[in-house]
């Protein structure tokens, strides 16, 4: 009749079942936790360049420098880093009707944060080239305009500089001119 060993399905041995070992175990949870860490790892990551920064960028301070020194105060497009002692008077005192009597760009008075367009807070300060710590020695400089003559002290800042040192900063300078002395031009921004 029927013979079974002929027959199209086979049967499995009950004494010859293969189960998980211990290793089969150990190898796939720890592929697991390794892939589970690569994705803790990076993939915050793929976010920053969309997270605004901590510290103030260097392109900012160093535009803010660039455009005081080669615009918004030089004597003249062609001399960037030659500045106009009426249009620096009438930055750092914050003057518009000696910043209009001069000549100067619009809204030289204008702080440097709201003429940048800027958030953070900034500090500009023109010193002497070998000053060590120029926050608190600004140059004075005597500037002759059609009214008067006037010392101006070289420093302007939109907030108090003394939390400068708790906070990240970007600094840039220049070295500028001022009636044929030369001077750095400094600017903090956090």
């Amino acid at each position: 009749m029927w013979d079974r060993r002929l027959s199209p399905v086979k049967r499995r041995d009950p004494t010859v079942a293969r189960a998980q070992t211990p290793i089969d175990f150990a190898v796939g949870a720890g592929v697991f936790l390794l892939t589970l860490a690569f994705v803790i790892a990076f993939v915050p990551t793929v976010f920053d360049p969309f997270s605004g920064a901590a510290t103030a960028s260097p392109v900012v301070s160093d535009r803010v420098a660039a455009g005081l020194a080669s615009d918004v105060l030089a004597a003249s497009p062609t001399e960037p880093g030659v500045l106009s002692p009426a249009c620096t008077a009438a930055f750092f005192e914050g003057n518009a009707s000696l910043a209009a009597d001069a000549g100067c760009p619009e809204e030289t008075e204008d702080d440097a944060a709201s003429r940048f367009g800027l958030d953070e807070e900034v500090l500009v300060v023109v010193h002497s080239l070998n000053e060590s710590a120029p926050i608190g020695n600004a140059s004075t400089v005597a500037i002759d305009t059609r009214h008067a003559s006037r010392d101006v002290t070289l420093s302007r800042t939109t907030d108090d500089p003394a939390g400068l040192a708790r906070r990240d900063v970007s600094v840039s300078q220049r070295i500028v001119s001022i009636h044929g002395d030369q001077y750095r031009l400094t600017v903090w921004v956090w």
